[in-house]
């Protein structure tokens, strides 16, 4: 590649002069900056990409942007923005992208960061950065860093502005990755307490010859699967860990991934296993976040507390609350065209949900796991068995859907092969229903 093409964005009548200064470092580190002027009240004229052409799409001049009331300005201006940085990239004319703001220069910029594929290097210096910025991230990667000041030149701005120019140049100049050739791609949800399930099934499926993207279940991690799904980066599916699911049914402050959770697939014909790794679980940011309801509860022994760590808190779901849970796996999964194939662990859903201590499946400490909730066979999880009377009432039979009861914790190594047996079947288009019931473990309800 000759020098990189790096689109520089900003307001320019209040960022003007950080702006201009990161496109000298930009050129100075070897790139080609273009600067394009998102103001919103007063064009400076000096972009190389100037606000009049950028609004060209929405069909408004920027006397018409001026006259607005900001919320209507920036729309506008994002819009503008967006429509023209994606003209630019598919010209080849974007090798990288950076900008600097307050919260409306990071809105309108880390909007047309969004558009952009994933790989195209993305900086965006915000006074934001330094709080919760999942709203400008979304799912797509883009770095965010705290700028100290919001604005002006002095010998602390100028040097991470000068370090970040010097970033977005190096990330778009870096050498292309080595050669390999192309893999299928698996896709896989992972939390802490299914790690060991998905770090065995991971293994299994790159010796079958996949690779295997695995993806955190953090809600934006969810939903940055569903969009790569959507995409056709996806051909199958290990969906082991459904946390967000419950985040949604709970309405949960964190974690929730959206209504598309489970649907992409079934409804694009993407072969699926799906299990219901740490969906016992509703997420809170530390033991101080939790709501009182939920803590009373807690006290008087209703529900299970896994306080995870300092800034995780993890509040089980009751056995009777399992029926809203399997009702909604029900719903998402009644449209799956391709091979389905729920499995239910019925020793327990994660590191936490155990009868007794066992390190290598997650839980060290005295006693069950603090989310156990035992059944009426007291070996098997309560939830499990509710999870599996809903199924069989709720879920279509279909041909291509089955129910799996595995007599395994979903930790172990057994429920792992299993799971990931599965996908390589499907995958390989000899998956049949009932294929895993000569073993003892395994039973097929439907």
């Amino acid at each position: 590649m000759n020098k990189p093409n790096i689109i520089v964005a900003g307001i320019l009548n209040t960022k003007g002069e950080s702006v201009r200064y990161i496109a000298e470092r930009v050129k100075a580190a070897g790139g080609n900056p273009q600067i394009m002027e998102l103001s919103l009240g007063k064009e400076c004229g000096w972009a190389d990409i100037p606000l009049r052409k950028v609004l060209e799409p929405v069909g408004v001049t920027p006397e018409d942007i001026f006259s607005m009331d900001r919320a209507g300005a920036c729309k506008l201006v994002t819009e503008g923005a967006t429509d023209t940085i994606l003209r630019l990239y598919r010209e080849g004319r974007v090798h990288g992208i950076i900008s600097t703001g307050g919260s409306m220069g990071t809105t309108i910029a880390c909007t047309m960061m969004r558009a952009l594929p994933i790989g195209i290097p993305k900086i965006m210096l915000s006074t934001e950065a330094s709080g919760d910025v999942s709203m400008h991230v979304g799912t797509r990667d883009i770095c965010m860093l705290y700028p100290i000041a919001e604005t002006g030149l002095n010998k602390i701005t100028r040097k991470i502005l000068n370090y970040a120019a010097s970033g977005i140049v190096g990330m778009a100049s870096a050498p292309d990755t080595e050669k390999v050739k192309d893999r299928p791609l698996v896709g896989c949800m992972m939390f802490g307490v299914t790690t060991p399930c998905v770090l065995r099934a991971q293994k299994h499926m790159e010796m079958e010859g996949y690779e295997v993207l695995i993806n955190h279940c953090t809600g934006a991690g969810g939903r940055s699967m569903e969009e790569m799904l959507e995409e056709g980066y996806i051909s199958g599916m290990l969906d082991l860990t459904t946390e967000e699911v419950t985040a949604d049914v709970f309405d949960t402050k964190y974690q929730r991934s959206g209504p598309a959770r489970l649907r992409t697939a079934a409804k694009k014909g993407i072969p699926q296993v799906i299990s219901v790794g740490g969906s016992e679980l509703m997420l809170f940011e530390g033991i101080s976040d939790i709501p009182d309801d939920l803590k009373k509860e807690i006290q008087d022994g209703v529900r299970g507390l896994y306080d995870h760590n300092p800034s995780v808190a993890c509040v089980a779901i009751t056995a009777e609350e399992t029926r809203k849970l399997a009702a909604e796996f029900c719903k998402r999964l009644a449209c799956a065209v391709a091979p389905t194939v729920i499995c239910i662990p019925m020793r327990g859903w994660g590191g936490c949900d155990i009868a007794s201590p066992d390190l290598e499946l997650g839980w060290a400490g005295e006693g069950p796991g603090p989310t156990w909730i035992p059944g009426e066979n007291p070996i098997h999880s309560r939830r499990s068995e509710i999870m599996l009377e809903v199924l069989k009432k709720e879920l279509p039979r279909k041909n291509n859907i089955e129910v799996l009861a595995i007599d395994k914790h979903i930790n172990e190594e057994e429920f792992s092969d299993v799971a990931s047996e599965l996908l390589t079947e499907m995958l390989n288009g000899t998956w049949k229903r009932g294929s895993h019931t000569n073993l003892s473990y395994v039973e097929s309800l439907f």
